[in-house]
């Protein structure tokens, strides 16, 4: 703690020295530092100016490690990890808290995920190619985002409209068999039409072998993603836009091996594949007087198709004592959101010091399950459907009590509808309201440099254990029928900080603290009845829980030539009083995928003015993999490196992502799943990607 004190103190002094920039120093400042605006706040302000920890990646973030996926985006930040379990990692974990899976049970996430204003929560972000940028909100942000948000959201811009020709185009050769094209174009219809479109196709054999099938491409990769914009500027007072999303996913997925590597024995391997359509329409009119207004009707359609070898193995392993089994899940999702806000403008200012937000929000989706799971010859389904719909109203003011502060409020209160029923003949419905809101008080002791302190509440729907339910006739499994529901959860975020730069833009720099209390918090449990291959989960309320800690970002210029960027985080997470379904008292122990540290140590080094080496360090400490079992990962170090060469419009680019080709565990399991030790418990891990190295040559224009 003494230490986390300390830093805290320094970032607080070193603040205060940041005197306001005089007019004869303006052109000194870095302008690259005051261009970073976060687009999902309800007004695009400065990073540096908003209450909250918010780490914005952009486009030259993501190529210094020549991130493909947002799995290499997120090990750059600081108190964030992520769970795969299928061939990509889409589940987010916040500062300790975010979902890990996803099986039969609807589940709400702590994590949202938005692209371009449309909600792509649960299904992930497919491609960050050509992003303009992405920005993490660390934190409860319900005011703005709602249920989906109760630990934080990822928010993806993809490239704006901006009526001139902008173009960009990249090729990537990489080893097992992967390669890359990418390309965003950006031009001019008319005097009062643009539009931009990004294109991105990615194929990679995986990185497992099955030795069984002797193929190397049962964990392949091949995606292809599409987004564009079209934006109408009808007059001065009023613009559309058009935004169209496709995505096409057909991943192979074998990623868990009996053997504990990357080598596999799957007679049956799996698949992840997705196939969704996004369409919204927004409008910005500033005609009304007082306010601006702004309205997005969002639609997106998708389907799922989630399979695995449950077995990991071949018939005839060991005939007296194997078990052969498929799991398979396909989803439909159908989804509308509509969100409608009046922002106040110079003349709509309350007593001409209060700034104000009013919207409201609107949305209905539809999930529709078919689960099939062969065993031996027993082939059983499970069908579940639920509709949830939800409404809330929300707003914030923003008032200046001085010169130099800033008081915030805003809250937002929602009403949400569920409405279950599955094969088994069982209907629920659920009702609930719930709040959420914030409050901040925000000093800017310069121009250069803003204190806040930070008190929001966030919160997540409750739902139906439809896998417990369907498995509480079986035996062993009579107890799930005690697990029929879970509640909703609550969080309440307590947060200072600090965001400060110096005159010359040498250094930036942004600590924040944060401790927060989490209530019925909602836990994956198993019940595994006799330790050996059937089980089953289901979603718990665990009482209370505690998640504490520190994080910070800091650009450094140390000479004209290099950069250095260093981020880290220290989380301290605690599980209220609970007990397993088999027996065992984790009061007190870390939550599930909270790393206690977290960090990235970062270089941009220009050799010359055509030749940069870039290089980065990323690093994380063991943690838990599940709340319902003590199996946990090791620590972790990836090192990246990544050689360009700029000619004009062209770069070529060598890169290396995990240097040192280390073994680091996405997902993990304990339990007994292997015939030729009867089946004894061990620990399970899916590994991320080993030592990638290609080559990729760009053209802009």
């Amino acid at each position: 703690m003494r230490c986390r004190l300390s830093a805290l103190a320094v970032a607080v002094a070193s603040s205060l020295i940041f005197s306001p920039v005089h007019a004869e120093e303006q052109d000194a400042v870095d302008p690259s530092v005051e261009r970073i605006l976060v687009q999902g706040d309800f007004r695009q302000l400065s990073v540096q100016n908003i209450a909250g920890s918010i780490a914005v990646v952009s486009a030259d973030d993501m190529q210094r490690s020549s991130a493909q996926h947002l799995d290499e985006v997120l090990n750059q930040l600081a108190n964030i990890n992520f769970a795969a379990g299928a061939s990509r990692g889409r589940f987010v974990q916040v500062r300790g808290i975010g979902e890990r899976s996803e099986f039969i049970d609807v589940i709400n996430p702590s994590v949202g995920v938005l692209i371009d204003g449309i909600d792509y929560s649960g299904l992930g972000i497919s491609s960050v190619a050509h992003a303009e940028q992405l920005e993490v909100f660390r934190g409860p942000e319900a005011t703005r985002f709602g249920t989906n948000a109760m630990a934080g959201m990822l928010n993806l811009s993809s490239k704006q409209p901006d009526f001139r020709r902008d173009g960009a185009f990249s090729a990537t050769l990489a080893n097992y068999n992967s390669w890359q094209l990418s390309g965003m174009l950006s031009d001019v219809i008319s005097d009062q039409v643009a539009f931009s479109l990004t294109a991105d196709k990615q194929v990679s054999d995986g990185f497992i072998e099955n030795t069984y099938l002797n193929r190397k491409d049962t964990n392949d990769i091949d995606e292809l993603t599409v987004r564009g914009r079209l934006l109408y500027r009808h007059s001065d007072e009023l613009q559309w836009q058009l935004i169209a999303h496709a995505i096409e996913q057909n991943n192979g997925y074998d990623a868990f091996s009996l053997d504990r590597n990357r080598t596999t024995l799957s007679d049956e391997p799996g698949k992840d594949e997705l196939s969704s359509k996004a369409l919204a329409l927004r409008a910005d009119y500033s005609g009304i007087v007082g306010a601006d207004l702004m309205w997005q009707l969002s639609w997106l359609s998708a389907d799922s198709d989630y399979s695995f070898d449950e077995d990991w193995a071949f018939v005839g392993i060991r005939p007296d004592w194997e078990y052969s089994a498929f799991d398979r899940y396909q989803r439909t999702r159908e989804q509308w959101t509509l969100d409608y806000r009046l922002v106040s403008d110079d003349e709509g200012r309350i007593a001409n010091n209060t700034d104000w937000v009013l919207g409201f929000y609107v949305s209905g989706r539809e999930l529709d399950l078919q689960r099939i799971r062969r065993s031996g010859s027993r082939l059983r389904t499970f069908d579940n459907n639920l509709q949830r719909d939800n409404a809330a109203v929300y707003g914030e003011t923003s008032t200046a009590l001085s010169k130099q502060t800033t008081l915030v409020v805003g809250g937002r209160v929602e009403r949400y509808k569920d409405d279950y029923h599955d094969s088994g003949n069982l209907s629920i419905q659920q009702r609930h309201t719930m709040w959420g809101g914030k409050l901040s008080l925000n000093y800017q002791a310069s121009e250069q440099a803003m204190i806040y302190t930070l008190l929001s509440r966030g919160y997540k729907v409750g739902g139906v254990n439809g896998e417990a339910l369907s498995r509480a006739g079986d035996d062993g499994f009579a107890s799930l029928l005690q697990q029929a529901t879970f509640k909703p959860e609550s969080l309440i975020n307590a947060e200072f900080g600090v965001k400060g730069a110096a005159l010359d833009g040498s250094l930036v720099t942004r600590v924040a603290a944060f401790h927060m209390w989490r209530d019925d918090m909602q836990v994956k449990g198993w019940l595994n009845p006799d330790l050996g291959p059937e089980f089953a989960g289901f979603i718990d309320n665990a009482g209370r829980g505690r998640n504490y800690g520190i994080e910070m970002e800091n650009r450094i210029v140390v000479h004209p030539s290099f950069i250095l960027y260093v981020n880290a985080g220290v989380l301290k997470s605690k599980l209220g009083p609970y007990v397993t379904q088999s027996e065992l008292d984790m009061t007190g122990r870390d939550q599930a995928h909270a790393p206690r540290f977290t960090y990235q140590l970062a270089g941009d080094w220009y050799l010359s003015e055509q030749l940069m080496l870039q290089g980065s360090v990323q690093g994380k400490s063991g943690f838990y993999y599940s709340d319902g079992h003590n199996a946990r990962s090791s620590g972790s170090e990836l090192v990246n490196l990544r050689l360009s060469y700029q000619l004009e419009q062209w770069q070529l680019a060598l890169w290396m992502r995990n240097a040192l080709d280390q073994d680091r565990a996405v997902r993990g399991f304990y339990f007994g799943n292997d015939p030729r030790d009867e089946y004894a418990p061990h620990t399970y891990e899916q590994w991320g990607e080993p030592r990638r190295f290609g080559v990729t040559a760009s053209y802009q224009f």
